[in-house]
């Protein structure tokens, strides 16, 4: 017993509905998984405070030095603490932050006086401590 087709379709309309159809999927696919639809990661809210700092474009960095030979760093130059308010004041046009980087056995009286001409002047400040590596 032979059957036959009450509606004839020849050509290429039933290839090119299976490829549309494939295609058209491809493309829902595409558009559900991309990153509009769903971001990475998850969302942080930070806390409130009056001591937080903006982000930091191009800081100005002091080194302050420790042991016998304690020593301010300013632009690679060694340099007094009585001349840093002044190289500070002259570089305040191109940053508004300080970056107070101070070696592990630095003294605590040379770092905080660093952080008093800096703050005195207007500049906000972020200390960065260092240690020595553990051998």
């Amino acid at each position: 017993m032979r059957l036959e087709p009450t509606v004839c379709v020849r050509g290429l309309v039933p290839v090119f509905a299976g490829t549309i159809t494939v295609v058209l999927l491809l493309v829902f696919f595409l558009l559900l998984s991309t990153s509009f639809m769903m971001q990475p990661g998850v969302a942080v809210d930070l806390p409130v405070s009056r001591f937080l700092l903006p982000a930091m474009q191009d800081p100005l960095v002091v080194s302050v030095t420790g042991g016998p030979g304690a020593a301010v760093f300013f632009e690679d130059r060694v340099i007094k603490t009585s001349e840093l308010g002044g190289r500070l004041e002259a570089r305040r046009t191109a940053s508004r932050q300080v970056v107070i980087k101070a070696d592990e056995d630095a003294p605590v009286s040379l770092v905080s006086a660093v952080t008093e001409l800096a703050l005195e002047r207007g500049f906000g400040v972020a200390l960065a401590a260092t240690r020595r590596p553990e051998p």
